[in-house]
């Protein structure tokens, strides 16, 4: 199996970092492209009107958050590897699964933090959905 595009998903944590450093190792080691995925939740959007934050300026600031996070990872990370960012706004799985199909990925690779508790207990672990759902190979990075 030729890996040529690698999905790397990244959120600003520590633990998604550390995720993108190891995809773009990877990336320049086989000479694959990368595309760095952000994914804005509508439950982030909502604002806080009562604040004067209203839903669309809370997007934007997402965005632009989320811009800014992306530029430094490849900038950080990713010399000598052709990197795609994309910044998309819906739930984090219908939009991963996308992604894999429409742009031909070979391997994703997201973090994973250790989870306990109700956290654990409610299955709200993302990356175990990834694993579940995805049709290409998936890479569990964890925060070390």
């Amino acid at each position: 199996m030729k890996i040529d595009r690698i999905l790397v998903l990244a959120d600003d944590t520590p633990c998604s970092e550390n995720a993108a450093r190891f995809g773009f190792d990877l990336a320049k080691g086989l000479g694959a492209a990368i595309i760095l995925l952000g994914v804005i939740e509508p439950i982030m959007t909502a604002g806080n009107t009562d604040a004067g934050i209203f839903p669309d300026d809370a997007l934007m600031a997402l965005k632009n958050k989320t811009a800014d996070f992306l530029e430094r990872i490849k900038n950080r990370h990713g010399a000598d590897v052709h990197t795609e960012t994309l910044i998309l706004n819906g739930e984090i799985l219908p939009i991963v699964m996308q992604v894999i199909q429409s742009s031909a990925i070979d391997l994703v690779i997201a973090g994973s933090q250790a989870r306990h508790g109700l956290s654990k207990l409610l299955g709200d672990n993302i990356a175990e959905s990834i694993i579940r759902e995805s049709p290409s190979p998936v890479c569990i990075v964890p925060m070390n």
